[in-house]
């Protein structure tokens, strides 16, 4: 990648340590982008385990993430892990992308941001203006930009706020059930379709709120994205298909409302530790047992 305009990247260097460090800085940095040569592939920066926030401060940036891709306007934020499959990048038609970057790594991190994406159902959030952690990030940057952070103890500790204020805004622990007629209608909606495309304006239309409330509630209420609750039924479905049916994994990929085969598998291990075939098997097995 040739380098990009304006670009204003701190890169900390620190005298070797004795300590092992679970939450640290790689970089980070504020860049104004208007060239297409602006494109990282998450698959090719060395497998070294890292996580990645970015946010968009004005235009527009793109980010292809497994067999989804997202225009990354003003306000939103894309959380990343490196190795992954996805690549962000800038379309000249888009006028220029204005970002905020942060670039992390230690194993406290790593496991933090891990579970962060798993609540949140997705790598993308939108910060609000008095965001706490938008706040921190831009603290962060600002002080490495001045070359001000030149004690690794006092950056690892920002690096950490930084994390438990995204966990406290974005992956609340405790969760308030919604209303009964909300939910209901939500849930026997999505039930009675999910072999089938399901969108936030369906949802929306079903709990007969606008697209925005309803997200907002939802999200609220329910501790997780709209989206990522169609995904925990689809995940609960295909478990109950296998336990009750004798299906193969694309069969019942395409019964759970996925098109892709291997995305299904995916997110089947994420969530249970063993491939969809693994359980399947493991399954019959045990009926044999009996």
């Amino acid at each position: 990648m040739s380098k990009s305009e304006n670009n204003r990247i701190f890169l900390p260097i620190y005298p070797e340590r004795s300590l092992s460090l679970h939450s640290m800085l790689v970089s980070c940095g504020h860049q104004y982008i208007t060239s297409d040569d602006y494109r990282w592939d998450g698959m090719k920066r060395g497998g070294r385990e890292l996580v990645i926030w970015q946010y968009t401060v004005s235009g527009c940036g793109h980010l292809r993430l497994e067999d989804e891709e997202f225009e990354l306007k003003p306000g939103q934020a894309m959380l990343l892990k490196i190795p992954e499959k996805h690549t962000y990048y800038f379309k000249p038609q888009s006028g220029h992308w204005e970002l905020l970057f942060l670039t992390l790594y230690g194993s406290e991190i790593i496991r933090l941001w891990t579970e962060l994406r798993r609540r949140i159902g997705g790598a993308l959030i939108r910060h609000e203006d008095n965001s706490i952690s938008l706040q921190t990030a831009r603290k962060i940057i600002t002080a490495g930009l001045a070359q001000e952070l030149d004690n690794q103890f006092v950056t690892s500790a920002l690096t950490y706020q930084f994390t438990m204020e995204l966990l406290q805004e974005f992956a609340p622990s405790s969760r308030i059930d919604l209303p009964p007629e909300l939910i209901g209608k939500v849930r026997d909606y999505c039930m009675k379709r999910l072999d089938r495309k399901i969108t936030i304006d369906d949802m929306a239309q079903a709990a007969g709120y606008s697209r925005f409330h309803f997200i907002r509630i939802f999200h609220k209420y329910h501790g997780m994205p709209p989206m990522a609750f169609v995904n925990d039924l689809r995940m609960r479905l295909a478990v109950r298909l296998f336990q009750t049916e004798r299906l193969s994994v694309k069969e019942t990929a395409n019964r759970c409302g996925f098109d892709s085969v291997s995305y299904f598998c995916k997110v089947f291990r994420q969530r249970y530790g063993k491939t969809p075939a693994q359980f399947r098997d493991y399954n019959s097995r045990e009926e044999s047992r009996i």
